[in-house]
């Protein structure tokens, strides 16, 4: 597990245990931003994959 999901499951906890009343988007905000990363991470592969075989 990395840090933003330990951070997901620890704000989710507190959310549920009403020790902090923020938005669900700002709780999730750590899985949201990860999930960005990574899939930026993969377009930019796949681009590259693309590249290599077209040239």
């Amino acid at each position: 597990m990395g840090i933003a999901e330990v951070l997901t499951i620890v704000f989710v906890v507190l959310k549920l245990s009403e020790v902090i009343a923020w938005s669900w988007w700002f709780v999730l905000l750590p899985a949201i931003i990860s999930f960005s990363i990574y899939a930026f991470i993969l377009m930019m592969k796949l681009v590259m994959v693309i590249t290599a075989v077209v040239a």
